[in-house]
């Protein structure tokens, strides 16, 4: 689940997705009335939310925009952990004394334009189902009408196609079907399902950009496997393709997925 608010661990989680479960949902064509200024008393208060999700695309997007490594992001930024509802691993933005996101001051957010992905979609939450019956999983999005939040009252009104083109959401939702895609797998999503390396294989690969472009390029990954030579043109420099090739180093080396061609 994308949505604001949760835990690392697994009980704690359940309860976000309990909660989540009773929010009223809101389609495509839908409209809603919601606006967030500086004029509102309620100014940032929903930056103050201690269990901030992290996807790996937000991740790629905060670490650019601060000049820093992932690694460096990660230890400096984050607390990182195995999510036991979902058998996965995850990673929460680390807050201030005060509860805090430390990029939010006075005048709004310092990291606008690269916001995380519930930050952006707010006062919405998102989700996915991993569909059933034959019939595709599909993304479903949620009003979360919190008691501090004004904007509700404010006399603005979205289509909710026009609020996540708006907040450009639809970047970074393209990017969040990879851990969609997992989470969904047979193979994982449930407690158990992954050993410590398999689970570190994946935060290496999804959030720690940098240490895994190392490793393509400083071990003897390329000689032991057949990519591409765009493909690994295209990595070298790019973290969008980097994050992409990542899902099919994932696919390879944890579920066995013939996705990426061992040298004969």
């Amino acid at each position: 689940m994308e949505t604001p608010g949760g835990s690392s661990s697994g009980g704690a989680r359940h309860d976000i997705h309990e909660a989540v479960e009773k929010l009223p949902r809101i389609g495509w064509g839908e409209s809603f009335r919601f606006r967030c200024h500086s004029g509102l008393s309620c100014w940032t208060s929903c930056c103050k939310n201690p269990n901030l999700f992290l996807t790996p695309y937000d991740v790629l997007r905060l670490k650019n925009r601060l000049g820093v490594k992932s690694f460096e992001f990660l230890a400096s930024h984050t607390v990182t952990g195995l999510d036991e509802y979902i058998g996965l691993p995850v990673v929460l933005m680390k807050m201030g004394a005060d509860g805090s996101c430390p990029y939010v001051s006075a005048g709004g957010c310092s990291v606008y334009s690269d916001r995380p992905t519930a930050c952006r979609i707010y006062p919405l939450g998102q989700g996915a189902s991993s569909g059933a019956n034959g019939k595709p999983g599909e993304r479903m999005f949620f009003k979360v009408e919190e008691e501090h939040c004004l904007g509700w009252k404010e006399d603005k009104q979205w289509r909710l196609e026009e609020w996540v083109l708006d907040q450009g959401a639809n970047e970074y939702n393209a990017h969040n079907e990879i851990m969609a895609r997992l989470a969904f797998h047979p193979s994982l999503g449930e407690p158990g399902a992954l050993d410590e390396r398999k689970a570190g294989m994946i935060h290496l690969a999804f959030y720690d950009l940098d240490r895994f472009r190392q490793f393509v390029f400083d071990t003897s990954f390329l000689q032991k496997f057949a990519i591409e030579p765009e493909t690994v043109e295209n990595i070298r420099n790019n973290d969008g393709d980097l994050l992409k090739f990542a899902v099919r180093w994932v696919e390879f080396s944890v579920l066995g997925i013939p996705v990426i061609e061992p040298v004969s």
